[in-house]
């Protein structure tokens, strides 16, 4: 605002100095001139529709489309100075995420990458973690649609002397986040048959079992059984990187539980 303001004296000079010359003779034109000029700008900088700034704004979105048209990446800077024409943040971010779905539409994924990649920086608090897995699970979904049903099927054998009431599956990254990337809960579960887990079961869309297959992590699955008598609980990990048609299969046996602590 200082500069502008600066700006607006320094301009504004050689025609105050015109105007205060004895010899001038034509200072009503000259100042009913600069009236309009100066007075336009002033209200196109206050105005909440000002013509320039929409103009300006018209032009960062057809450079931004011409990146999308190319499945470019999109210019880090050039996509700061659009979403900055809206506040607050919240506004800002849905016009990101509205560039980001015509990336979508335009199957333009290296455009869609660098726009979350750019949204990711920008609005990095925890209030902007769970849209932006919607959009990255979006992404995801519709470049790599093999991985749709990528799922891992458990099976297990009751633990010893155990009449099974409840089963509690969990799927996590080791030394990752502290968020599971999957939970099933199963109440009078028959072991006749595998369970299954897939990215329905994430407690984050987004950060689930599908991107784990497609980021080829080590996983930690966890079982806790709950019978009559105990509590049992068993583990084992999987390195996804080895997985064939994106699915694995776990078993786990009667000798593999371990009482869980009251």
């Amino acid at each position: 605002m200082l500069i502008i303001i600066a700006v607006i004296v320094i301009l504004l000079l050689p025609i105050i100095s015109y105007l205060l010359h004895p010899l001038s003779n034509q200072k009503s034109l000259v100042f009913l001139a600069t009236f309009f000029i100066f007075g336009g700008f002033f209200l196109n900088f206050i105005s909440p529709n000002s013509l320039i700034g929409s103009w300006a704004q018209a032009t960062q979105s057809e450079s931004i489309y011409r990146y999308l048209s190319d499945n470019k990446e999109v210019d880090g800077r050039l996509l700061q100075k659009y979403l900055n024409n809206e506040s607050p943040k919240e506004d800002s971010f849905m016009l990101g995420v509205e560039v980001f779905y015509k990336a979508l539409e335009l199957r333009s994924f290296n455009s869609a990458e660098s726009i979350l990649k750019a949204l990711g920086s920008q609005f990095a608090s925890e209030n902007f973690q769970v849209p932006i897995f919607n959009l990255l699970a979006d992404l995801r979904d519709l470049k790599y649609p093999d991985l749709a049903n990528s799922n891992i099927l458990v099976s297990i054998e009751n633990p010893t002397s155990c009449d099974l009431e409840s089963l509690s599956l969990f799927v996590s990254i080791p030394n990752g986040p502290s968020v599971n990337i999957a939970f099933r809960e199963i109440f009078s579960p028959d072991i006749s048959k595998p369970f299954r887990l897939d990215k329905s079961h994430s407690l984050v869309r987004g950060f689930d079992i599908t991107s784990a297959f497609l980021q080829q992590e080590i996983i930690k699955i966890e079982v806790q059984a709950k019978c009559d008598n105990y509590d049992f609980q068993a583990f084992k990990t999987l390195d996804l990187k080895h997985s064939k048609n994106n699915q694995e299969e776990l078993f786990f046996y009667t000798n593999e539980w371990l009482k869980k602590e009251q």
